[in-house]
């Protein structure tokens, strides 16, 4: 079935959870930087804007989508959990992602539920390095997926 929709956020419109854990962030016209304190984690949020019905149909969740890259193999997202609303609907652990090129990554949303009030995607990010070079990571858009 084809999509009804495609909706994302800018980097720059991304907020974060742990400010103490972030050695420092910067916001550009094409991303955001995030330099992690050294031997840390965090979470990072992005607000989809969110059609929860187009032409009186109810439109369903069928996956998140990040553009993102790192500086070092040293940073990495590990988690990535789903939100609609405060409903926590897809929950992806133990990843080890850490791409040194732009790319996107998508993942599914088990069962492709039903978008009722809006989402939010909550990034879990790794910061192992010892320099600011090694803990850097660029997160240019975030977004979903929905289908009718």
């Amino acid at each position: 079935m084809a999509l009804a929709k495609a909706m994302w956020a800018h980097g720059t419109s991304m907020v974060v959870e742990y400010p103490n854990n972030i050695k420092s962030e910067w916001r550009a016209g094409f991303y955001i930087r995030l330099i992690g304190k050294p031997n840390t984690t965090n979470w990072f949020h992005f607000a989809i804007p969110t059609p929860v019905i187009e032409n009186n149909n109810r439109l369903s969740i069928d996956s998140a989508l990040m553009r993102y890259r790192v500086k070092h193999t040293l940073t990495s997202i590990t988690n990535i959990h789903i939100y609609d609303g405060e409903k926590k609907i897809a929950n992806i652990n133990n990843l080890n992602l850490s791409p040194t090129s732009f790319g996107m990554d998508r993942w599914v949303v088990p069962g492709k539920p039903d978008v009722k009030w809006g989402v939010g995607i909550s990034i879990g990010i790794r910061f192992w390095g010892s320099t600011d070079a090694q803990n850097t990571i660029e997160i240019a858009s975030a977004g979903v997926d929905f289908k009718p």
